[in-house]
């Protein structure tokens, strides 16, 4: 919620990054829903931009 808006979630989060592994990436306890904003917005912060440093 963003602004007292409610937007319908769009993407599954990785809570904690698996960076490949794939025990963690299908781990339904590490999902959460996000809209893709902020998906997008969390990876940016996590990954310094999607992987690159």
């Amino acid at each position: 919620m963003e602004a007292g808006r409610v937007v319908a979630a769009t993407v599954v989060d990785h809570i904690k990054p698996h960076k490949g592994n794939k025990i963690l990436f299908w781990d339904k306890n590490n999902w959460q829903p996000l809209c893709k904003q902020h998906h997008d917005r969390k990876t940016a912060i996590e990954d310094g931009g999607f992987g690159r440093g």
